[in-house]
């Protein structure tokens, strides 16, 4: 019976033990898994809302407009700071702009990150004899802009003090009932629990995927292009060169009835796919408006440079096409403008519908760029027609 009872108390330490350093790692791992999505959040609105971040990433150049952007974005997701590093791992900017540069101006594990392509999460800890403790993840990110291209690595202090506090409030009280119970038993519902959370935090991922994206092309959606572009609107103050074309394709309608919607599909992917590879990074972003219809928006491009552009859209995204053993040449009617400081959201999308309109009532498979004299110029011809 002592022995039993010995064997059995023996147990229970044991188990409390495991249970204990369980607890620690499922802590630390959720801590990290947090950190990261956090991270992820704060860097996809970076990217969203500033067309500069090439600049910024691969030349340490901000303005402080920029950089006051920047700092106003660390409350949402508790960014306490950041560090951005180019594609060779030299540091190029960080968020305390006053402070001095760090005497060591290559980092290695950001270089690492930048060619692997994966995360990396740290957790660090801060005593002080004033101050409570305090708890950072250090989340290394590739910076990976969304037309796909990496490059450098984004480093973003995390401050997950008060949820590292309420997991462990959680775990312990958990802990207790596990003390209570056998270890067999007890240990089932953090398993659970593990996976669940796992389920949760996947499920999330693949939500915001489906929330961003068109599942059909990999380009953005109306609603994410949308706002995109609303963005580039928001500070009037801010110099635009924003490049919008409109990319509709001619006799889709023709293509479906005649080869099915199966080969409608992949001619849609293939145009898509054309429109990402002609995108220069940075801000640049693609997404499909209507079922036959793509916006690009290019973010501070000259005039030269926005001809140069689109003659490249044009060039690449009427190439003949393999659909379903059929070579097909796709024909597309291009409407192309140039907003500058001053335009509206409003104005602009109307220049942009207007050329592309223009391009389709002078016979399609071309490029229009917008100009004043396609003002009126339709509603001219209506009357015309009338007469």
């Amino acid at each position: 019976m002592i022995v039993a009872t010995m064997g059995a108390a023996l147990l229970l330490l044991a188990s409390v033990a495991a249970l204990d350093v369980l607890i620690d790692w499922q802590v630390d791992a959720a801590i990290k898994e947090e950190a990261e999505i956090r991270a992820l959040n704060w860097a996809e609105n970076f990217y969203r809302t500033t067309p500069s971040a090439r600049r910024m990433i691969g030349q340490g150049i901000t303005t402080r407009q920029e950089a006051e952007r920047l700092e106003n974005s660390f409350a949402l997701v508790g960014v306490v700071r950041f560090e951005m590093f180019d594609d060779q791992g030299m540091i190029t900017l960080l968020s305390d702009m006053g402070g001095p540069m760090p005497e060591q101006l290559f980092n290695e594990l950001a270089l690492s990150v930048h060619e692997s392509g994966e995360p990396q999460v740290a957790i660090v800890s801060q005593t002080g004899a004033a101050a409570p403790e305090k708890t950072y993840a250090q989340v290394y990110l590739p910076a990976v802009l969304p037309s796909g291209e990496n490059i450098g690595t984004l480093e973003v202090l995390v401050d997950v003090s008060n949820f590292r506090q309420a997991l462990q409030a959680a775990f312990k009280k958990t802990g207790g009932l596990m003390v209570a119970g056998t270890a067999v038993f007890l240990l089932v519902p953090v398993v659970i629990y593990v996976h669940r959370t796992r389920q949760l935090r996947h499920k999330d991922r693949q939500l915001l995927e489906l929330t961003r994206y068109d599942q059909l092309t990999g380009t953005l959606n109306r609603n994410s292009i949308s706002q995109i572009f609303d963005d580039h609107f928001e500070n009037s103050e801010t110099p635009l060169n924003l490049g919008i074309l409109f990319v509709d394709i001619d006799y889709f309608k023709q293509v479906n009835d005649q080869f099915g919607h199966v080969c409608g599909d992949l001619l849609l992917q293939q145009i898509a796919h054309a429109l990402k590879a002609c995108l220069r990074g940075g801000g640049d972003a693609v997404g499909r408006f209507g079922g036959d219809e793509f916006v690009l928006l290019l973010p501070e491009i000259s005039l030269k440079d926005f001809r140069c552009l689109y003659g490249r859209v044009m060039e690449k995204a009427t190439s003949p096409k393999d659909v379903s053993g059929a070579i097909y040449a796709p024909s597309l009617s291009i409407g192309a403008y140039l907003a500058v400081t001053g335009d509206t959201g409003r104005l602009a999308l109307h220049r942009a519908d207007l050329a592309v309109y223009a391009a389709k009532r002078r016979g399609r498979s071309q490029i229009v760029e917008y100009s004043e004299e396609l003002e009126g110029l339709f509603e001219q011809e209506d009357i015309l027609k009338i007469a």
